[in-house]
């Protein structure tokens, strides 16, 4: 498996780590685990330390390093992620010594930086009072005891990851929406790549049948000739004299016709030759 880069998310009760946790997981890859939801989900399930975990989360302390280690090694193995938010842990010096002896001196995973949601005291517990989870801890006696042990115990780990250079502070007291363009951007910065969306899936459409393409028109067939086409180079050649006539009839006597007076004698003769050619032939 290859080693998978942590991204370790803390901020106060109620400064919205889950709600951007969320839109990190969909917009940059990541896969989101939350400490304090693995522990309460072992607890459901009734495991051996289920009991004790109950006791610790109702009375606002820490879990054993041991099963908080556990339950984050098995879900990120199981995802088989490279990228991971961890929301909620480390929560004190012991939390972050436990976590770099196991996890991280042994080559399993790297720590690449801590993201801190800082959020008003006042803010935290408004958001938190409102937000209807059903939590064992979304009261007021609860909050008030995790704000102290977040005071007394996490803001040390935060200083840990500012003297290393890798503590990312992001306002988190506006909208959800400010908050998350400013952690975006933090990314980036980071030179984490935003991951592609999801192409949209499309209905199933039924296939569209198209008429049958007419066939095509059979060529004409030019009716063959009984007789040979004529030469058309003989027919273009001047044609000879179809007859030669000689005149060789008899003369007679001119025949004379009597015409209307009035009448040129210039038709009398002319109608007189065409007389003669015509005996002749």
């Amino acid at each position: 498996m290859s080693i998978a880069e942590v991204v370790f998310v803390l901020g106060p009760p109620g400064a919205g780590k889950g709600t951007q946790c969320t839109r990190i997981k969909e917009n940059f890859g990541y896969i989101h685990l939350s400490a304090g939801d693995l522990l309460r989900a072992e607890q459901k399930a009734g495991s051996e330390d289920g009991e004790l975990i109950a006791n610790y989360i109702k009375e606002g302390k820490i879990v054993p390093i041991e099963i908080t280690i556990r339950l984050l090694e098995k879900a990120v193995i199981s995802a088989g992620a490279t990228k991971v938010l961890i929301d909620g842990f480390p929560r004190n010096k012991e939390n972050l010594d436990g976590w770099e002896r196991e996890m991280v001196d042994s080559g399993k995973m790297n720590t690449k930086f801590m993201l801190y949601f800082e959020c008003a005291e006042e803010e935290c517990l408004k958001r938190a009072m409102g937000r209807n989870q059903n939590r064992a801890d979304d009261n007021l006696e609860s909050f008030k005891k995790r704000i102290t042990t977040y005071i007394s115990s996490t803001v040390p780990v935060m200083d840990e990851f500012k003297s290393r250079g890798l503590l990312r502070k992001v306002d988190a007291n506006g909208s959800p929406d400010q908050v998350w363009d400013l952690t975006r951007q933090l990314f980036l910065e980071e030179g984490t790549v935003p991951t592609l969306p999801p192409l949209p899936t499309l209905p199933p459409t039924q296939p569209t049948l198209e008429p049958a393409a007419p066939a095509p028109a059979a060529p004409e067939q030019t009716p063959e000739l009984s007789t040979p086409l004529p030469d058309l180079d003989a027919i273009s050649a001047p044609a000879p004299p179809l007859l030669s006539v000689e005149n060789t009839a008899p003369q007679h006597e001119s025949v004379v016709l009597s015409l209307g007076e009035g009448e040129e004698e210039g038709v009398e003769e002319e109608y007189a030759g065409l007389l003669s050619y015509c005996y002749i032939l």
